[in-house]
């Protein structure tokens, strides 16, 4: 019998539901696969899939050790690895990173949460029981691939670079790219924010991209396609990280300058965050209210980190790091 999808609660749930029981809301079920209550299954194992799974092989994600497929979904209502043509990649935990799925989809979760235009995802299990975390392609429209380009591309540089450019460049760079989209350059500093409430180490030039809709002709973007490699990088046993982010915040850091505040704190505050964003063009009551938005939304965020799918340990230390970090971003002077 197929096994049904479990998706992590969207946050209209009930903090009360178990998730562990398989609960998942129509919503999520119809952003990810067009329809309510879809029964799955994926119909090999963990085993087949390191196995088999070279001979489709898409690509590697958390510093190269996190195999990735493209799957279908076939007239049986299963999915299906294909080497083109894909609707779903696939990712189950690496050996030495455990419960990295669990983790993104959590991350993943908590980025709807906030409002961020996210990539539908979920949690699947494997023939034989273990979960691995699947995400819907936001790049495919009837068939037809949407033309998008990240940061590394529009800075012209080599993906070897991805790490070389500053968040005030690219936010500079984005603002130029959409046509001085001010919401879209809000959109891009609302998902640095969010990167560094979670944790997460690897949004660079490659993970940033924007996106035409299908009937533009223009040479700008209208918006940063749904954001979606999301992790709590932090929260693992083996840490990922060293910094808080991936790039400098401000470009001065490359000449190693940084503001009064990090000086002070040794961190990056609300100030920091404010001083970006006016850098980047966005008046002053448009970045408080990406600020307020995570500070009321506090409870709800730490509720879904209890809810998910994570290790009890692992919940601990996301747990912790949002808090640590909403009480950095409250810093402004």
């Amino acid at each position: 019998m197929a096994k049904e999808i479990r998706i992590m609660p969207e946050p209209t749930l009930s903090p009360k539901q178990n998730t562990t029981e398989g609960y998942y809301t129509k919503k999520a079920a119809s952003a990810l696969f067009n329809g309510y209550h879809p029964v799955v299954s994926l119909a090999f194992s963990r085993r087949d899939f390191f196995i088999e799974g070279p001979k489709y092989v898409e690509g590697m994600s958390i510093s190269g050790v996190q195999q990735k497929l493209s799957l279908v979904l076939n007239k049986n209502n299963e999915l299906e690895i294909v080497s083109i043509g894909g609707e779903y990649i696939l990712k189950p935990s690496p050996e030495s990173f455990p419960f990295a799925s669990e983790n993104e989809q959590c991350a993943m979760a908590l980025s709807r949460l906030a409002g961020i235009n996210t990539a539908a995802s979920a949690i699947v299990k494997f023939s034989t029981g273990e979960n691995a975390y699947i995400t819907r392609r936001y790049d495919r429209m009837e068939g037809r691939k949407l033309h998008q380009e990240d940061l590394s591309q529009g800075f012209n540089i080599p993906s070897t670079e991805k790490y070389s450019k500053s968040y005030e460049e690219a936010l500079l760079l984005v603002h130029e790219m959409s046509g001085g989209k001010l919401s879209v350059v809000r959109d891009l500093l609302n998902r640095i924010v969010f990167a560094y409430l979670i944790g997460n180490d690897d949004m660079h030039l490659k993970n940033i991209s924007l996106m035409k809709t299908d009937n533009n002709r223009t040479i700008y973007y209208d918006s940063l396609t749904p954001n979606y490699d999301q992790l709590f990088a932090q929260s693992f046993e083996n840490k990922l990280v060293i910094g808080f982010l991936v790039l400098d915040l401000l470009k001065d850091e490359n000449d190693g300058i940084f503001t009064k505040m990090y000086e002070k704190y040794g961190f990056y505050t609300g100030s920091d965050f404010l001083l970006l964003g006016r850098r980047a063009g966005l008046p002053d009551p448009a970045i408080n209210s990406i600020f307020n938005n995570y500070f009321s939304k506090e409870q709800e965020m730490l509720s879904m980190i209890n809810r998910s799918f994570m290790p009890d340990d692992m919940k601990v230390r996301a747990t912790s790091k949002i808090k640590d970090r909403l009480k950095a971003i409250k810093i402004i002077k």
